[in-house]
């Protein structure tokens, strides 16, 4: 039990109080899965004086009806502690029904199969060119491809040059691997203040823009009128944050585990039509988002006494390996759930569904499809040490990769 018992409200009951702190915990850093798996032993809502104190959702049933009900969980605030963010986003801060409209101008706009039909090209043609970028036979598989890729497409889609890219990289590692609100803070405004001038600069001659979802987002209608530009700007950083470090660090577990496991890998390299379905499982076992909702008033929720403003936190890597919804979950079996397909909250679940998820999966798709082929015998560079970065998202630190390069492969 850690010695911050003044973050315990009276409210909670010393039975339910467990030490979880995501964001600095060595024992994340040093063993991610199986200090997850070990929450199973824990209560199904406890609370943690960590961060300020916060509870903790442990059940993927549960964790479910936290992202369904906007009524009791708000979105207005969606970190674990509290951070003050220069920018409301669009849609990610609005509770229904105000989030509604919002939240259809994305699926029928902005990722709406017109809007997107060029990501995929580009997604390949990226990851093609970041391949042949490494170094013959190996690479530093985060750094030279995961933080790339994912970035690439995005400057595409909104038709942003593409020299910015290294301008990107600290905002976001500010942003979701940040340890104090400062650094938060930092990488918001840095972000922000960039896309504002350059949307600015953008809409004085918007017809040179080529870029897919730039062009749905400025001329999209909500409830029959054209987007102001502060509401562009806001969706803009949203796009900006939604689709950059939460996809890197899928894709670092990812090629991790397949590095790791030449069964798996081989199955999808012969069969690569499997990939799709593979990568549900991926998804499941390998979730990374840690989610934070408020408690919008005092209730009773399974059991447990909330109270208006209480932080909660869902952390989809903790109730994906719940064994309670997922039978031997520490397992990656591609056949799991055969008939229905894997159910899985890695893009979370209920109004708030990432409406991203389709280009997310793409790009894991494209990612899967382009490099397993290329790296005949992948594995980890013999003798380097894997450490997990702690954060908004769970990501392998560093992975340094090696394969058979040679005209045989």
């Amino acid at each position: 039990m850690p010695a911050e018992q003044s973050t315990v409200p009276q409210h909670v009951p010393a039975h339910l109080v467990y030490p979880f702190d995501y964001r600095s915990d060595a024992a994340i850093k040093e063993n991610l899965w199986d200090y997850m798996s070990s929450m199973n032993a824990r209560p199904d809502i406890f609370f943690s004086p960590d961060l300020g104190g916060h509870w903790v959702i442990a059940r993927a049933a549960i964790a479910e009806e936290v992202f369904s009900n906007h009524e009791l969980f708000s979105v207005r605030s969606v970190s674990v502690p509290k951070l003050e963010s220069p920018v409301r986003l669009i849609p990610n801060n609005y509770d229904p029904p105000e989030h509604g409209p919002y939240r259809r101008l994305f699926a029928q706009n902005l990722f709406s199969p017109r809007a997107l039909a060029a990501l995929e090209g580009v997604t390949r043609n990226h990851a093609r060119e970041l391949f042949d970028a490494m170094p013959l036979g190996q690479c530093e598989f985060v750094a030279d491809f995961a933080e790339r890729l994912p970035i690439d497409v995005f400057l595409a889609g909104m038709g942003v040059d593409p020299s910015h890219r290294d301008e990107f990289l600290p905002w976001v590692q500010n942003v979701f691997s940040g340890t104090t609100k400062e650094q938060f803070a930092s990488g918001m405004t840095e972000a922000s203040t960039f896309l504002a001038e350059w949307l600015q600069e953008q809409l004085k001659a918007p017809e040179k823009n080529t870029g897919g979802m730039f062009q749905a987002m400025i001329t999209s209608e909500i409830e029959g009128r054209a987007l102001t530009w502060d509401e562009m700007h806001r969706i803009t950083v949203m796009l900006f944050l939604g689709g950059l470090d939460t996809v890197t660090s899928e894709m670092s577990h990812a090629m991790y585990f397949l590095a790791s496991s030449p069964a798996h890998r081989d199955r999808l390299v012969e069969r690569p039509q499997d990939i799709p379905k593979a990568l549900e499982e991926i998804l499941r076992r390998f979730s990374i988002a840690n989610i934070g909702r408020v408690v919008a008033k005092d209730t009773e929720f399974h059991g447990v006494v909330l109270k208006a403003g209480d932080p909660v936190l869902i952390p989809t890597p903790m109730v994906g390996l719940d064994e309670t919804a997922f039978e031997d979950a520490m397992t990656v079996d591609f056949d799991r759930g055969r008939a229905r397909g894997v159910r899985h909250l890695a893009f979370g679940a209920g109004p708030h569904l990432c409406p991203g998820a389709y280009l997310a999966r793409t790009q894991l798709r494209v990612m899967l499809e382009e490099l397993l082929p290329r790296m005949p015998g992948l594995r980890v560079q013999p003798g380097a040490k894997i450490e997990w970065r702690t954060g908004a998202d769970f990501m392998v630190h560093a992975l340094p990769l090696e394969w058979n390069a040679g005209p045989s492969s």
